[in-house]
This record gives C-alpha cells, sequence and structure tokens, in this order.
C-alpha cells in the first residue's frame, strides 16, 4: 500500500510540476497480465528522446493491473515561451522579408538589363541623329522610372517600324528571288537552246563531211564507169565491173540519203536504230562503196582462219560511217608519204572476229603514225583533232555514239613500239550463223595469234 502510495504521489508530482516550454503531458495506461508486480520507474529505466526542437521523456509507472507510460513533451525551441500569435507574426515577417529580397534582386536584375538598353539606344541617338534625345541627370527615382519609360516606349515605336519595314522587305526580297529564279530558268534554257544549236552546227558540219565524201565516191565511181563505157567495144569483165561502179553509186546515193535522215533524227534529239541483216560480202560491198576518195590504196579486209561463214545484224549504215571515218583518218596519214618511216608500205587492214555468245569484234588497223600522247586520253571527245585543216574534231565522238547506241564499246590504241594504231569495235548480239548454203566471199584470213 505503501508503494503504491509512492506511486501515485510520483504521478500527481510529475503532472502537477511545472515544465519550462512544455506543449504535450500525457499519461497512457493498459491492462496488465502479470501478477500483483508493483511497476515503478526502479524496475523501468526512463527512456528521453528527441526529433527536431521536441524533447519527449517517457516513464513507466503503476502498479500490476493498472501500469501506463507517462509521457512528456518539451519545446525548446527559442520562441516556446513566447504565445502562438508572436511566433506566427514573426515567422510570417522572416518570410515575407525573404520574399523581398528575392524580388528587389530580380527587379535589380532587369532594372540593370534595361538601364544597359535604354544607354545604348540614347548613345545610338546622339551618334546618328540630329533631333537628340534629353537625358536629365537626378537621383530622383520616380523621375529615372519616367526617363526609362520614355525611351522604352520609343524604342518600342522604333521596333514596330523596323518590324514593319522588315516585313515589307522580307516580301520585297522574296519577289526579287522569284523574279531573279525566273531568271536564271530562262538563263539556263537560253544556254541549253545555244548549246544544243552549237553541237547541232557542228554535227552538221560532220554530217556535211560525209556527204561530200559521199559525193566525192559517186563522182570516182561515176568517172571510171565513164571510162569503161566511152569505148567502141567494152568486154565481158568491163562490163562486170562496170555494174559494180553503178551498184557503189547507188549505195552512195542511199548512204546520202541516209545521212539526210541522221540530221533530221540528230535535229530531234533522237538516235533510232534501224538494223538489217547482212552477208559479210554485202557488208564490205556497202563499206567499198563509201571508199571511192582512197582509189588504189591498200585496204585488206581480214577474217580469222577457218571462221564458218556467218550473218550481220545491226544498223549498217551507222556502223558502216563509224568504220569508213576510222579508215579515212588512216588513209590521211599516208597522204604525203606512201610509205611508213622504216620503208614499209602504207596498209589497212578491217578485221572481223566473231566471238562467242554473238558478239562481234571489228579492228581497223593501221601501220602509220601513232596517236599522240597529247590527244589519245581524251580521244573520243568533242572537237579533238590533230593536223586536218578540215576537220572538226565531231568524228571519232559521233562514232562513239552511233557504237554505244547499239551497246557496244569502241577504243582506240598505238600498237606496241607505235608500229601503228588500232581501233577496235565490241558489238553485242549481232552475228547470226548463217545457214548452210550461204556461199560466203573468201576473204583473206590471219592467225588470231599474229
Amino acid at each position: 500500500m505503501l508503494e503504491e502510495t509512492d506511486s501515485s504521489a510520483k504521478i500527481t508530482q510529475l503532472l502537477t510540476q511545472k515544465y519550462n516550454g512544455v506543449t504535450q503531458l500525457d499519461f497512457i495506461s493498459q491492462e496488465s497480465i502479470s501478477t500483483g508486480e508493483i511497476i515503478t520507474q526502479k524496475d523501468k529505466t526512463e527512456f528521453l528522446s528527441q526529433i527536431g526542437n521536441k524533447v519527449s521523456f517517457q516513464i513507466p509507472v503503476g502498479r500490476a493491473g493498472t501500469q501506463g507510460i507517462l509521457i512528456v513533451t518539451q519545446d525548446i525551441s527559442p520562441f516556446a515561451k513566447k504565445p502562438f500569435w508572436i511566433r506566427l507574426l514573426i515567422s510570417g515577417s522572416v518570410a515575407l522579408l525573404i520574399v523581398a529580397l528575392l524580388v528587389y534582386k530580380q527587379t535589380r536584375l532587369i532594372t540593370d538589363q534595361v538601364d544597359v538598353l535604354c544607354q545604348h539606344f540614347v548613345k545610338y541617338r546622339r551618334e546618328n541623329e540630329t533631333d537628340d534625345l534629353y537625358s536629365p541627370q537626378t537621383s530622383d527615382a520616380r523621375t529615372l522610372i519616367g526617363q526609362r519609360i520614355g525611351v522604352l516606349e520609343e524604342l518600342w515605336t522604333r521596333f514596330q517600324s523596323m518590324q514593319d519595314e522588315l516585313s515589307q522587305n522580307v516580301e520585297e526580297l522574296e519577289d526579287s528571288k522569284q523574279q531573279l529564279e525566273h531568271t536564271v530558268t530562262d538563263l539556263q534554257l537560253a544556254k541549253k537552246k545555244e548549246q544544243r544549236l552549237v553541237e547541232l552546227g557542228n554535227t552538221v558540219a560532220e554530217f556535211g563531211h560525209d556527204i561530200r565524201n559521199a559525193n566525192g565516191s559517186i563522182s570516182s565511181f561515176a568517172t571510171l564507169l565513164i571510162k569503161i563505157l566511152d569505148k567502141d567495144r567494152i568486154q565481158a569483165m568491163e562490163v562486170v565491173q562496170a555494174l559494180t561502179y553503178i551498184r557503189r553509186i547507188k549505195n552512195s546515193s542511199n548512204n546520202v540519203t541516209g545521212l539526210t535522215t541522221d540530221i533530221l533524227d540528230f535535229a530531234s534529239g533522237r538516235m533510232e536504230i534501224r538494223p538489217e541483216i547482212f552477208q559479210l560480202d554485202e557488208f564490205q560491198e556497202q563499206i567499198e562503196s563509201q571508199l571511192g576518195f582512197i582509189e588504189d590504196f591498200p585496204l585488206h579486209y581480214r577474217v580469222p582462219a577457218g571462221q564458218p561463214a556467218f550473218l550481220l545484224r545491226f544498223d549498217g549504215r551507222k556502223i558502216i560511217r563509224v568504220i569508213v571515218n576510222l579508215i579515212k583518218n588512216s588513209w590521211e596519214k599516208f597522204q604525203d608519204s606512201p610509205e611508213t618511216k622504216d620503208g614499209k608500205p602504207a596498209q589497212i587492214e578491217v578485221r572481223f572476229i566473231p566471238q562467242s555468245m554473238r558478239e562481234l569484234k571489228i579492228q581497223i588497223v593501221d601501220n602509220g603514225s601513232p596517236i599522240p600522247d597529247s590527244i589519245i586520253a581524251n580521244l573520243f571527245k568533242s572537237f579533238q583533232t590533230e593536223g586536218k585543216e578540215m576537220g572538226t574534231g565531231l568524228g571519232l565522238s559521233i562514232g562513239k555514239q552511233l557504237i554505244e547506241a547499239h551497246g557496244g564499246t569502241i577504243r582506240g590504241c598505238n600498237l606496241l613500239d607505235n608500229r601503228g594504231v588500232v581501233f577496235e569495235i565490241i558489238l553485242p548480239d549481232c552475228v547470226i550463223p548463217a545457214p548452210s548454203r550461204t556461199v560466203q566471199k573468201q576473204n583473206d584470213s590471219f592467225s588470231l595469234s599474229a
């Protein structure tokens, strides 16, 4: 009984004791399931804890069957003794002061930037305009703010005016850009037309040379024909020769007609391939028809030894034109001297070499002077010529176009030790095996290893 009285007295003492800054004083009781032991603070150690400015004392007190924990919470902050409204006022004042400082700092930053802007604008006015902007020196804040507002208003007005002017200039630039684009387009079209006219003029000039050669062949064969026919008696062999000249005159005339068609095709911007089938001897005869200008110059046609008869399928007139141009180029090299530098007789060969997969290789070989190194790299470009007063420099360029229109290739190079020149044409899908009954004219043969 004495122990219980002591515990109760202790609880009463704790509850009535005045703690400095006490914010909460609680006693928590609970039912005990133990025996009649008395629980005092001697049995349980007092527990002290602190969270922030709050300090809590937890003291177990009571007796068996009725026990609990006395919790004393104390505020140890400097404002604990102050009334709540004073503490609230102090906290609000501190918050307002912080906000004011932040606003002042931000405002100061903005006003400094405005000052810099105003100073530059005033400086610009003084340097570039006669009506100076008056800038009074004063320490009155209201006057300074009014001055800044005035400068900013004028600056804003200027900005709006410049923006309108800039928009107008942008529109004018857009119009000028469109006009310039139209002008450039017109100039490009005019330039293309001019280039086309120049190409057409040069090509017509090259066609003119071909027509002149064809007319020369007609004239040469006609002269030979007249010599045969202008006799009292004509022998049988002369009749055969006369018929040959007549066929060549006809072929040359047909070639002139074909060249006229080529001119029209080129003028219209197209190159039409009109394939025909030829026997080799027929094809050679048509080549001969275009070579009346070379007269008795030694020209040999060759095929590989043991080559079976074959037919050719391509646009014969265009291929003949390329071959005749190459033969003419070789022939012109020998006009000053009928012999080579080493004393051998001048010679030109045209070789027909069928390849696998219906491919045909045509070689035009001469033993004349080599191609100069200065032009061999650009041999098939337009306007490349060497030592020809009447040459246009377009023959090989046009020839390359004609060969490529057939899907073929052409190249030219010097022989070893500069013993001559060879031009090689490769034409795909143009060799047809001849029927067994076809009789092919006997040509000079040669070994492919030669």
